[in-house]
């Protein structure tokens, strides 16, 4: 292969592994809280990562950005494995531990976790970093999050159509399968996002991600004209109604 169709922009990079944490509701903490939340983020990502195989993956700083309440995080594709199945487990382990050693007037660490696999260029541009942080903003895995602050868990996770297929549904992981994981449809209206995704919260049934949601509001019902024969028409869409909760808007992060 020449040198020339090698830099071929338009050949398709190589897939990587993209891993996104956020803090929940990290916004609302007060300021004086943000570096102790941080540093206990740092610590059980470091702790997790380790534990799954991954030390050397998180020591290496040219493949992460700092996105003030998380992290974007680049693994080899061929790694991914390792980053659902211990990695999510491991991260809510070291959660869960920090959240009962901590002090009463430290707020709990929550977090929201996507994992997602694509193209990405040497310069780590492209819309695989843009996708995976959606997905951890899409109102699915907020919505999930709620979930498992009632039931003291404290990560929610949400895996890529991609991810789950290669590595769930292909039998690549050690604990889970697919009857931890909901299939889902992960939104962000204001990017006009949608993707078919699967949520998985640590030590919840997913039935428990549905339980109680609250019914659709019935359509209206609008009697027909009399030349209709005492028909009715239904106005507006029937299906079943998702829960979810106020998006955030995250612009597109691509790393300099």
């Amino acid at each position: 292969m020449s040198q020339q169709s090698a830099a071929n922009p338009r050949d398709l990079p190589p897939d990587v592994a993209l891993f996104v944490v956020d803090i929940v509701g990290y916004s609302k903490i007060h300021e004086t809280e943000m570096p102790k939340l941080r540093s206990a983020l740092d610590d059980a990502l470091a702790e997790s990562f380790d534990r799954s195989g991954l030390s050397d993956e998180w020591a290496d700083r040219a493949t992460a950005r700092d996105t003030g309440d998380g992290w974007i995080k680049i693994v080899p594709a061929a790694r991914v494995a390792q980053l659902v199945d211990p990695g999510i487990a491991l991260l809510e382990e070291a959660l869960h531990r920090h959240h009962w050693r901590r002090r009463a007037s430290v707020p709990a660490l929550r977090t929201r976790v996507s994992v997602h696999l694509g193209p990405l260029s040497a310069d780590y541009r492209g819309d695989a970093i843009n996708d995976a942080c959606r997905l951890v903003d899409s109102d699915a895995v907020r919505a999930a999050a709620e979930v498992a602050a009632v039931h003291e868990s404290f990560t929610a996770a949400i895996l890529s159509d991609e991810v789950y297929r290669r590595v769930v549904a292909a039998r690549r992981t050690v604990h889970l399968s697919e009857r931890d994981f909901l299939e889902v449809s992960a939104t962000v209206r204001q990017k006009q996002f949608s993707r078919t995704a699967w949520v998985h919260v640590p030590r919840l049934s997913p039935a428990l991600l549905t339980a109680g949601e609250p019914e659709p509001d019935p359509a209206p019902v609008t009697p027909a004209p009399p030349s209709a024969g005492g028909t009715f028409h239904i106005a507006g869409n029937v299906g079943t109604a998702v829960n979810s909760i106020g998006n955030m808007t995250v612009g597109d992060i691509n790393f300099a």
